[in-house]
């Protein structure tokens, strides 16, 4: 009994990092780049950060999937990997949703001349 109710509680921890947390990053970096913050980044940037962060946190969630925890503390370092996989995951959507909803700079200059 025991053993089934801590997984239950995993499951959920997992889901709500990935359905819940992950996906209100994303939204508050979308739209942080919809208000142009910060103003030093443009696409190009969005887009790079996008790519590394995606990349960094497909790296996190697969060597803690491959991760060969049997128990004790082990297993609580796989779940803390799973974890910042998940947010990493939630970063790299935020920066590329910023990718589309980023407002350009150059208009707002050329107006004002």
């Amino acid at each position: 009994m025991h053993s089934n109710a801590g997984l239950r509680v995993e499951l959920g921890f997992i889901l709500f990092t990935f359905f819940a947390v992950a996906p209100s990053i994303a939204a508050a970096i979308g739209y942080a780049a919809w208000r142009g913050k910060p103003k030093s980044f443009d696409r190009e940037m969005y887009w790079t950060v996008s790519v590394v962060s995606g990349a960094v946190a497909g790296f996190v969630i697969v060597y803690a999937i491959r991760m060969q925890a049997v128990d004790g503390w082990q297993h609580l370092v796989q779940l803390a990997c799973l974890g910042l996989g998940a947010l990493i995951f939630g970063v790299a959507m935020g920066f590329g949703v910023g990718i589309f909803t980023r407002r350009r700079n150059s208009l707002t200059q050329n107006s004002s001349e």
